[in-house]
């Protein structure tokens, strides 16, 4: 997975996202400055990432990606929970997408559940034909079924991500970002995925920042859509900040700083206390156990909890940080990914974090797909 040492500056490049066509979705972050809307809307159901068998839990899902451009992406999923009879697990392996270089784009891997079926679809997004190719997850023994090709962006500099329910109708819809590269302006170009309703949403700049990260959407409301979110850091003082912007008009709803970009990865944003409300997460490294700081975005109260090996150098050799529901209770756990041996380690959210639990899947060397375009 590509990390801190790994990203490209997006404010020189506008391509943070197309190396080797995955996105590390966490940033290093630690101070706590916020303005917030005091509301209590009713929760409302989430999808839950990497979903792939549509029962709640995020699957144990990685993916091998070759080092050579053209070549095929390999996904493999093991569903969660895994059976512990011998030979009894349900693991699917099968090539979707093409790989890239740090001089050829490949497949920007954006799964999501496109089809509003509550599974997660294997999704990727071709920048040289600006192609979403969406397919169904083959729970059989056949392989991968192309379901549609959405035609959305291509332009220069174009970057797709994860969608976002951005109209509430239950299914992630098509998102293209366009970076102005004379003011650094971003430009949100959304595509319903029920409707193929289109609409240009401008939101947010990078300023004068050193790098920044655009994450998938997030619900900060409560009202079952998605809001955009950008993050924007400072090297030199580690400063964090978070943008996070309504879909349909771009207005502003918040703007978070919080934690150290030296010391942090910043995970996009997850409801980890059960709220229907996305909340802030910043994972320290410069101790180990790493400290996972999550910041509940409604009350602002920060805790703290120590969990997975730290990586200090961001070379992505030790614990990873990783979004998902592996419980299915509801809330997003506390949960890392160790490549060097394939092994998920999660703190159940059901019990309090006090039990762990995990699961190995996939191969040495692997990329956790509940990693890729979701920390910074």
């Amino acid at each position: 997975m590509f990390l801190k040492n790994y990203t490209e500056n997006l404010r020189s490049r506008f391509t943070i996202f197309t190396l080797f066509a995955i996105a590390a979705m966490v940033f290093w972050c630690g101070a706590n400055i916020t303005t917030t809307n005091a509301q209590t809307p009713t929760p409302t159901p989430r999808r839950v990432p990497m979903d792939f068998t549509g029962d709640g839990r995020s699957d144990w899902a990685t993916i091998a990606i070759p080092s050579t451009a053209g070549l095929p992406l390999r996904w493999k999923v093991t569903g969660n929970p895994a059976s512990t009879v011998p030979n009894q697990a349900f693991i699917r392996a099968f090539d979707y997408g093409l790989s890239g270089s740090q001089t050829v784009a490949g497949d920007t891997i954006v799964p999501a559940d496109y089809i509003g079926d509550r599974k997660t679809d294997v999704t990727v997004w071709r920048p040289s034909q600006g192609i979403f190719y969406v397919a169904e997850f083959p729970i059989g023994t056949g392989g991968v079924t192309l379901n549609r090709a959405v035609q959305w962006g291509g332009g220069t500099g174009d970057l797709a991500r994860q969608g976002g329910d951005y109209d509430g109708d239950g299914k992630a819809d098509y998102t293209i970002i366009r970076i102005n590269q004379t003011n650094g302006n971003l430009t949100w170009f959304i595509k319903s995925s029920a409707t193929g309703a289109e609409r240009t949403v401008p939101f947010g700049t990078i300023g004068d920042a050193d790098t920044a990260q655009i994450f998938p959407g997030a619900d900060f409301t409560g009202d079952g859509r998605d809001e955009l979110v950008f993050v924007t850091a400072f090297e030199d003082t580690g400063i964090v900040t978070y943008f996070v912007g309504d879909a349909v008009t771009g207005a502003g709803v918040m703007v978070k700083r919080f934690g150290d970009f030296n010391l942090d990865f910043s995970l996009a944003p997850g409801d980890y206390t059960g709220d229907g409300r996305a909340d802030f997460v910043a994972v320290r490294q410069s101790t180990s156990p790493a400290t996972w700081f999550i910041n509940d975005s409604v009350t602002n109260t920060t805790t703290a909890r120590p969990f997975g090996i730290s990586d200090p150098g961001f070379q992505g050799g030790n614990d990873t940080p990783i979004r998902g529901d592996y419980d299915g209770d509801g809330k997003f756990d506390i949960a890392v990914f160790r490549r060097s041996s394939a092994n998920f380690f999660y703190l159940r959210s059901s019990s309090n974090n006090t039990i762990v639990d995990g699961q190995r899947a996939g191969d040495p060397g692997d990329f956790a797909l509940a990693g890729l375009a979701v920390n910074f």
